[in-house]
């Protein structure tokens, strides 16, 4: 109340003055010449990570030629299926050990050679390292993350040695990358690559290796960042970090599980895992309208294959 009534009383006072100095002012309008325009700030470390888009630091498959490119989808789906064959014979089989072995084979499918079970009741597993599941050598980030760790390549390059997850990731860097074989003249073939890299990306995920600052240093991150856009409901899936990411954590789950001689527990673990290579291999009907379309959360590697075949891969 007492800021209103001061308020009140300073109106009257400096209402005057402000009419004496617009009478004072000359009648000639004075023309004052324009600030020059600040200097542009050149973008920092920072002022990138912050940009969206996809900005993968990995060139894993960029220098694929078509023919390599479609070889290496078609053995995912002949892998996948054979894998899927290994998960239902498990369903059936007359002992845990049956069982573990199965989910070993499996895991080395999605994962590949490098991909190794230990030994005991309780099974340890190891797989490829980070360099190798996404190809970088350390090289591509600041210099002293570089200066302080090295750049050690990854010990292995092979697709082929990393299991469907490796050529699928290898598949997908040539076609973001728009490898300049690939047929883009029409709007048919645009179509078809997005159609590709959805369902290819709802199997080996839709993260990259990218970068984050860190204090001043720029680090390896694995992101997700470039998809603005996707519905609330693909977070809540579990497309956004693969199809695959699952099938590996349930044949981890069925390797490190002690059963005991509870075969039938086990049993039900392995329907998980083919299930979950149903899901790969077939794709799922996420907007429930009927069909299981080539798009995000929904298509799998047949869904690709059609794809593909439209594109001219």
């Amino acid at each position: 109340m007492v800021i209103h009534r001061t308020r009140a009383l300073i109106a009257p006072i400096m209402l005057p003055g402000l009419v004496m100095l617009a009478v004072a002012r000359p009648a000639t309008a004075q023309t004052v010449p324009d600030a020059p325009p600040p200097a542009a700030k050149a973008p920092t470390a920072a002022d990138s990570a912050k940009e969206p888009g996809l900005k993968p630091k990995s060139t894993f498959g960029t220098t694929l030629s078509r023919a390599e490119s479609r070889a290496l989808l078609g053995e995912m789906q002949q892998l996948t299926r054979t894998a899927l064959a290994r998960s239902r014979a498990a369903e059936r089989a007359g002992s845990v050990s049956e069982i573990k072995t199965a989910a070993g084979e499996v895991l080395q499918t999605v994962w590949g050679s490098a991909t190794a079970r230990g030994v005991g009741e309780v099974d340890e597993v190891r797989h490829p390292g980070w360099k190798e599941r996404w190809q970088v050598n350390g090289g591509e980030w600041a210099a002293s993350y570089t200066k302080r760790l090295g750049t050690t390549p990854p010990k292995i390059t092979d697709p082929r040695q990393l299991g469907v997850m490796g050529r699928g990731r290898a598949v997908r860097g040539r076609l973001t990358h728009a490898g300049p074989d690939r047929a883009t003249s029409s709007p048919t073939d645009t179509t078809a690559v997005a159609h590709l890299i959805a369902s290819l990306s709802n199997v080996v995920g839709w993260t990259y290796m990218s970068e984050g600052l860190k204090g001043n240093e720029m680090q390896p991150r694995v992101s997700l960042t470039h998809l603005w856009d996707a519905p609330a409901e693909f977070w809540q899936s579990s497309a956004d970090t693969g199809w695959l990411d699952e099938v590996f954590a349930q044949a981890v789950n069925i390797l490190k599980t002690d059963y005991g001689s509870d075969v039938a527990e086990a049993r039900k673990h392995a329907a998980g895992m083919r299930e979950l290579l149903e899901k790969v291999l077939n794709g799922v009907d996420a907007d429930k309208n009927g069909k299981v379309e080539p798009k995000l959360m929904e298509g799998g590697l047949n869904a690709a294959l059609g794809a593909a075949g439209k594109d001219g891969l």
